[in-house]
């Protein structure tokens, strides 16, 4: 992968880690009047970037391009990039801004609270406004990829003051997935893939296996994909971690065919 140099974008923390010292950084760009979101791993001060968030981001989209879900599409770039007058040298993600003209956002959470009718529960809410394609679509990706943060505000609806209509914005934000929680080679060897996760789902439980249930067989993918062709295309430095990634995709994917085969019995 060539050396690209972002060293004139400027790096701004989003939100602190729970589980290390280290914080998310994002930055923005435009050009042709375009923008374009960046996004890096983890850092800090003492260790620069660490983890794989950014590269998860990339694989999850890679999927989502083989599974024709409504998503948005994230870039992988080996960077160059400046933080407080330090070089630094990782990989970063980047998508560009999936808002269409006249659109404005508001988070899934807040659209919920604010529209539901008495005690509707979330899928009833999501057949009312249509939504219910996507929402099956992102139950099936977020199991594929162990998805460990699937909260209120990484859903959103965007609002059309035009044509005054709602629709799910594109699936976005997978970096806490695969081998999230490994920073070093030896977490990947220690890793069980087949582990089972509690997640952070706000559609759902906190179990990906079962939000399965929530779904119609209809809705699970009817072709086969190839993991290792999509593996294979993926040009990073840490082979160990993309092996690791092979076999927990292979794993989930399998485990995705069996229950559909087993209610098609």
């Amino acid at each position: 992968m060539i050396l690209k140099d972002l060293k004139y974008l400027s790096w701004s923390k989003t939100r602190e880690s729970s589980g290390t010292a280290g914080s998310y950084l994002k930055s923005y760009s435009y050009t042709n009047g375009i923008k374009r979101y960046f996004k890096l791993s983890f850092f800090d001060s003492n260790n620069g970037t660490f983890g794989y968030e950014s590269v998860n981001e990339y694989i999850a989209s890679m999927l989502l391009d083989e599974l024709g879900y409504n998503h948005v599409h994230y870039d992988l770039t080996y960077s160059m990039i400046s933080i407080n007058n330090k070089d630094y040298i990782t990989y970063v993600s980047s998508s560009i801004d999936f808002k269409k003209p006249n659109e404005s956002k508001i988070t899934f959470e807040q659209f919920y609270e604010l529209n539901k009718e008495n005690n509707e529960d979330l899928l009833a809410f999501c057949g009312r406004y249509g939504f219910l394609k996507d929402i099956y679509q992102m139950i099936i990706i977020d199991y594929l990829i162990c998805n460990r943060d699937r909260h209120g505000a990484n859903i959103e609806v965007l609002y059309n003051s035009k044509t005054k209509s709602y629709r799910l914005a594109p699936l976005f934000d997978h970096g806490l997935s695969l081998l999230s929680p490994c920073y070093k080679d030896s977490d990947i060897d220690n890793y069980d893939i087949k582990k089972e996760v509690k997640v952070n789902s706000f559609i759902g439980s906190s179990n990906l296996e079962k939000n399965l249930d929530l779904v119609p067989t209809i809705y699970f993918p009817s072709k086969d994909i190839s993991i290792d062709k999509l593996i294979d295309s993926i040009e990073i430095d840490n082979h160990k971690y993309l092996e690791k990634v092979r076999e927990l995709l292979k794993w989930r994917w399998k485990g995705l065919e069996d229950i559909r085969n087993k209610r098609q019995a």
